[in-house]
């Protein structure tokens, strides 16, 4: 089955990337600004979800930083033979962006792993005091991440001898990438899926038992933190269904297609850590709109009733004064 890369000018990829991290910055400053705002001292677990998030979201930036200089480089031979070219620049450049390359396969990493960090840190903030049992799943769900972090690490490092081969590979032998061989992506993407199908599990039991005590929107906000865990998943499949793929493609190039959907697990993991966050800033500017709507029909209506009252009494006839003037001076006469 053939495939092409991503058809998309190159000005585009650029403009997609960073439209995508702004996406995730946005909820990111929110959760910030909460965490200051808030009135109790924040835990150790809180404070380095926190600190996880920042990481992923800074090594994402790194990441489509790498990858603006890269397309701006392809840019400048635009114009230039196909059959010139290697990775969309000159053979005497290719060695050089196969290397910032090779070098930023270990963001993608570190930023995916920074998120499922945070997602850690954030549930043993929020259900540690339940158990045993729970803080034994969460050591457990910790030193799996960490192990599944130096596999990955592991394998872009190492997966090619020499290492230079990522990006000068030996006379008479092709190109090496652990991205680009099946056999690595497949070991990838499976403990990729298993972290995120773990760390994903954790709180099931727990937000099972308190099901019946919440309300339709906290079940929404689950469903959306569940939502775009399942994102972060689906991209690491295409990843790998876009490799397998074109396995038998001569030359094939995906590398497009390859960044944007690593940038899509980095963006929905940031997203899905800072949701709660997102969900309680969203109720509280609910609540202080709706606190200022009934200020201000409370003080409308005491406003009426002081004008209503001020024309009752200003509204009495000459009859009514009289009558009124009769009462006082009979109830004086009555006293003497």
């Amino acid at each position: 089955m053939a495939h092409t890369d991503t058809q998309l000018p190159l000005p585009g990829f650029i403009a997609l990337d960073w439209s995508l991290m702004l996406l995730a910055l946005l909820p990111t400053i929110v959760r910030i600004i909460l965490r200051f705002r808030a009135r109790t001292l924040p835990s150790l677990a809180a404070n380095l979800s926190d600190t996880f998030i920042i990481f992923a979201w800074v090594s994402g930036c790194v990441l489509i930083c790498i990858n603006t200089w890269k397309n701006t480089l392809r840019m400048h031979y635009l114009s230039t033979a196909r059959e010139d070219l290697y990775y969309g620049v000159p053979v005497f450049l290719s060695g050089h962006l196969l290397f910032v390359s090779w070098i930023s396969l270990f963001f993608v990493y570190i930023s995916l792993w920074s998120a499922k960090a945070a997602f850690l840190a954030l549930y043993y903030s929020i259900f540690s005091l339940q158990g045993r049992r729970t803080r034994i799943a969460l050591l457990c769900a910790s030193i799996f991440t960490f192990l599944t972090f130096v596999l990955h690490i592991g394998l872009i490092a190492f997966w090619c001898a020499p290492v230079s081969a990522n990006w000068a590979p030996p006379p008479g032998k092709s190109l090496c990438s652990a991205v680009h061989s099946i056999d690595s992506v497949a070991i990838s993407t499976v403990a990729n899926i298993t972290t995120d199908i773990i760390i994903l599990s954790i709180p099931v039991h727990a937000l099972w038992v308190r099901a019946k005590q919440f309300g339709r929107s906290e079940k929404v906000g689950l469903v959306f933190v569940f939502a775009m865990g399942s994102v972060s998943i689906i991209a690491a499949l295409v990843r790998f269904v876009c490799l397998a793929v074109v396995q038998d493609v001569p030359k094939a190039s995906i590398t497009h297609t390859i960044d944007i959907w690593a940038l899509v697990e980095i963006v929905s993991s940031i997203l899905a850590v800072c949701a709660p966050s997102c969900r309680a800033f969203g109720r509280s500017c609910v609540g202080r709109r709706g606190r200022r709507l009934q200020l201000g029909c409370e003080e409308r209506g005491a406003s009426e009733r002081r004008s209503n009252e001020g024309d009752a009494g200003k509204g009495k006839t000459p009859d009514e004064d009289r009558e009124s003037a009769i009462v006082t001076l009979n109830g004086e006469s009555e006293g003497v």
